[in-house]
């Protein structure tokens, strides 16, 4: 590491064991891991990726946290909505709740949708969102405002989200790096081909 130029900061160091809770009690004799005279313990969630990852990969203390920080935005947007048309409330909302409730939710797809509750409260949050844009009273049906604004339920922005990504891996519309991986492989392919 001193060739590098790098030096380990134990603060930053942390390591996640990922596992039931019965799996993980057999574990408790091998902690805390001695590295450079520095003792890490694994933690109880990491942040990766904008992402908080935990010991039993429920993603509920993420869920949590992201529907705090959008309903402060959404409190934060109806305090000037009155001031703001439709379609500037609209691009706001997009661009401060709507874009994040987006992010990372292939990832979540699996695991959220084994637990209504998590899908619901993300649901709960596009639903206030909705009608704060709309300026419509607090207890008006959704669907209609969502339908109205033409955005998805959570539930049905999971499914889009990994069909589009599905459709963009299967018609090579990515990345240059994967373009790159692809012709590559195809390069293999062919001498592979032409040795036999």
């Amino acid at each position: 590491m001193k060739n590098s130029k790098l030096k380990q900061n134990a603060d930053k160091t942390e390591f996640l064991i990922i596992s039931t809770s019965t799996q993980r009690t057999k574990l408790d004799g091998f902690f805390p891991i001695h590295i450079l005279s520095q003792s890490i313990t694994p933690a109880a969630s990491v942040l990766n990726i904008g992402v908080t990852f935990e010991e039993n990969l429920n993603f509920k203390q993420h869920i949590s946290k992201t529907c705090r920080c959008w309903f402060h935005h959404i409190r934060d947007l109806r305090r000037i909505r009155w001031l703001i048309s439709l379609s500037v409330a609209k691009t706001i909302a997009t661009a401060l709740v709507s874009s994040r409730l987006d992010y990372r939710n292939a990832l979540l797809y699996n695991i959220i949708l084994q637990t209504n509750q998590d899908v619901a409260k993300r649901q709960r949050v596009q639903n206030c969102l909705a009608r704060v844009v709309t300026r419509s009273p607090r207890f008006s049906r959704s669907l209609r405002l969502l339908k109205s604004l033409h955005w998805l339920p959570v539930h049905y922005r999971f499914i889009f989200k990994i069909c589009t990504i599905a459709y963009q891996a299967l018609s090579c519309i990515y990345t240059t790096s994967i373009s790159k991986f692809n012709a590559n492989s195809s390069k293999k392919f062919q001498t592979a081909t032409l040795n036999q």
